[in-house]
């Protein structure tokens, strides 16, 4: 993302591999349904060579992964004092960002899981009412910290005032 005039950065980052976990699980739990499933239809005398379902096991689980992976590598969020902004997507690229002026409401949300990972979701509610008009940090670390940063930022963009990204005067 190319900053303007007197924007610095205040964050900058992807979602956490901690919050992939219930995604990995999930998929990993339908591949362990489906090899469970070829191994019951080999039971019945349909004859599937154990190579065949051995490989569909390690492509469902190689598949998982790479797909995680993708999912965390190729979405970034960056914060900055006049900014938020989200860059999606591998071959094509979605980018949405908006003022931090704009932010109205800033909603943490984390399940019991994500709270022991210390782990979160951080939702956005900017000024106007179309769907574009909020935003949400997906699987970000210590999300309540992340959120004093951006509260001081808009803050700061609404008085005038700098801090140093951290909470403290610059």
């Amino acid at each position: 993302m190319e900053m303007m005039g007197n924007e610095s950065m205040i964050w900058e980052g992807h979602p956490t591999w901690r919050a992939m976990l219930s995604f990995h699980i999930k998929w990993f739990v339908i591949t362990l349904i489906l090899f469970g499933l070829l191994l019951l239809v080999r039971s019945v005398g349909v004859d599937l060579p154990y190579a065949l379902i051995g490989a569909i096991l390690l492509a469902g689980i190689v598949l998982t992964i790479a797909a995680g992976w993708a999912q965390r590598f190729f979405t970034q969020y960056t914060i900055t004092t006049k900014r938020l902004n989200i860059r999606r997507g591998i071959l094509s690229k979605t980018e949405s960002s908006t003022n931090v002026d704009r932010i109205q409401n800033i909603t943490v949300k984390q399940s019991p899981v994500d709270r022991i990972m210390k782990v979160g979701s951080i939702d956005f509610d900017t000024a106007g009412e179309a769907s574009s008009d909020r935003f949400s940090f997906l699987g970000v670390n210590r999300p309540q910290d992340l959120r004093e940063r951006i509260m001081h930022a808009r803050d700061d963009e609404k008085t005038g005032t700098q801090h140093d990204g951290q909470g403290g005067l610059a």
